[in-house]
C-alpha cells in the first residue's frame, strides 16, 4: 500500500458513520476549522454512500476539494482535501 503524503491539518475520519450523521458531522467540522486553509475528510472507499453524502454537502456549500495525493503520485479516492481559503 502506498503511503500518503503527510497532511498536518485537521482531519475528520468518517469510518463507521452512517449517512444520516454526515451533514451534521461535516458541517460542525468545517465550521470549527473555517480559519484553516485546508482540511481533510476521510469518508473511506466502502460502498460510496458516505462519500456521496460528503460530496453532496461540499457541492451545496460551494467548497472545492481534491483527492489526497499519495507519495507515489496517485490519488487516494478515500481521502478528500477540502479547500476553505
Amino acid at each position: 500500500m502506498a503511503k500518503r503524503k503527510g497532511f498536518s491539518g485537521p482531519t475528520l475520519d468518517l469510518h463507521g458513520k452512517t449517512t444520516d450523521q454526515i451533514f451534521d458531522l461535516v458541517d460542525a467540522f468545517i465550521t470549527k476549522h473555517q480559519n484553516k486553509a485546508r482540511v481533510c475528510i476521510i469518508p473511506g472507499k466502502g460502498t460510496g454512500k458516505v462519500k456521496s453524502e460528503v460530496l453532496r454537502y461540499l457541492k451545496l456549500g460551494g467548497y472545492p476539494w481534491e483527492y489526497q495525493t499519495l507519495e507515489n503520485g496517485q490519488k487516494n479516492p478515500g481521502s478528500l482535501i477540502v479547500i476553505l481559503d
